[in-house]
């Protein structure tokens, strides 16, 4: 058994002793983040290509699938924001670009007059007394930017989310949350909510706005989990799982949010461990799962629905590695999780220190942020990895480009997570 090990460990060094090569994980994150793919969301069937493509590409790569199929059918409801027209006094901005909406949006259209709420009228009893008459059925231009404090940033907030004055939409003035997001946690309303980026936030009071929005609620909305298998030496029926989601928000009006660093590059660094452990004359000691998940950003959805309908026996699964998001990592990655499995953590920081490959691998708590969530709440060892950095800012926006993702740790990551899954 003492020279298997060494024999084992002289393997795994041969393994990563070559240092990666990005090309492919670029290739597979341009053909994701594609206007062809439409921000992998609901609107063009963008998420339906994505996961053709993906089937394709487990059938390329030389995964087997577990069943008959690949693809692993649900049906998921969403809103789609098919038109979103916002004008301030008559300056039409640009959807996705300059002005986002809250997904919980229902169709409406028309002119309204304007009223600003800022620190002056938070601040101010007599202005507030009003508000009452003065607000009812305007559109609401909440300066939050001016907000100090938790308290401050509060009452904006639900100023904007509560509606208590029956405005007629709320348009958040803030440097910070410019994001889209399509996960639903509430009834559509008629009444919009809009942020604006930074840099058209009025100069001066606003008289008059213009809103239009075209949404499209979807009660069944067929989506599809991808799944790819490949044989472990040792323990066949035990498996090693790599996740990753490959969903993004979609489009906006004619706004494609491409989503390059979320997920591309997570479904990127899948695809490549899946091959290049294939392309490898040794397998690891236990099975590997490749599970791709639709409709991670409007909920989990995906990975909640194979947890609830597993096509593996979830008690099997040894350890579950969930990637969203490593595209950067000049600051190293953080394992959320890694403070509940010290014996794996401690592997992987293991690992690092003799290879050198990042920065730093930092311990997070749990937290159900990501898809290795529905897995840990059913008793699977899972953790999930980021990697850090703030070279790469873009999140959620059309800004999220694959060819600007810098994949600046992506080799370091990859022969880390190599070493670990031939390690375990």
């Amino acid at each position: 058994m003492k020279h298997a090990n060494i024999f084992i460990v002289l393997l795994i060094c041969a393994l990563i002793s070559r240092a990666q090569d990005t090309n492919y994980a670029r290739q597979i994150m341009m053909k994701l983040s594609s206007d062809n793919y439409s921000g992998r969301g609901y609107i063009d069937g963008g998420i339906d290509s994505a996961a053709n493509f993906l089937a394709n590409e487990f059938e390329r790569i030389g995964l087997s699938p577990i069943k008959d199929s690949y693809l692993q059918e649900f049906s998921v409801e969403v809103n789609n924001i098919l038109e979103a027209k916002l004008s301030l006094d008559g300056k039409e901005l640009l959807p996705g670009k300059e002005f986002i909406l809250d997904i919980h949006c229902l169709d409406m259209q028309g002119e309204f007059k304007c009223l600003m709420l800022d620190e002056e009228t938070r601040t101010s009893p007599k202005k507030l007394s009003k508000l009452n008459k003065k607000a009812t059925g305007k559109i609401l231009i909440l300066k939050r930017y001016q907000a100090a404090d938790k308290d401050a940033k509060n009452w904006y907030d639900y100023i904007a989310y509560a509606n208590p004055y029956h405005a007629a939409g709320a348009i958040i003035l803030d440097s910070t949350g410019f994001v889209y997001s399509v996960a639903k946690y509430s009834n559509l309303q008629k009444y919009f909510i809009a942020r604006l980026q930074p840099s058209v936030f009025p100069q001066k009071k606003v008289k008059n706005g213009e809103i239009k929005i075209n949404s499209d609620l979807v009660p069944d909305y067929k989506v599809n989990n991808v799944i790819g298998y490949l044989q472990g030496q040792e323990y066949p029926d035990s498996f090693i799982v790599i996740c990753a989601h490959y969903d993004h928000v979609g489009k906006m009006d004619e706004a494609i949010f491409p989503g390059g660093n979320d997920n591309a590059s997570g479904i990127a660094m899948m695809l490549d461990l899946a091959k290049k452990i294939k392309e490898s004359r040794f397998r690891p000691r236990y099975s590997l799962v490749l599970m791709a998940f639709a409709s991670e950003e409007i909920g989990l959805k995906g990975s909640t629905f194979f947890v609830e309908n597993p096509m593996i026996d979830l008690d099997k699964i040894r350890f579950l590695i969930n990637l969203d998001m490593v595209g950067t990592g000049s600051d190293g990655i953080t394992v959320v999780n890694g403070g509940k499995f010290e014996k794996e953590f401690d592997l992987m920081v293991d690992i690092n220190e003799k290879g050198s490959y990042l920065k730093q691998v930092k311990k997070r708590g749990e937290s159900c942020n990501s898809d290795h969530c529905p897995f840990y709440q059913k008793g699977v060892p899972a953790v999930f990895i980021y990697t850090m950095g703030q070279e790469y800012l873009e999140y959620h926006t059309v800004g999220d480009k694959p060819e600007r993702v810098p994949l600046t740790k992506y080799d370091g990551l990859f022969q880390l997570l190599e070493e670990f899954i031939y390690s375990l």
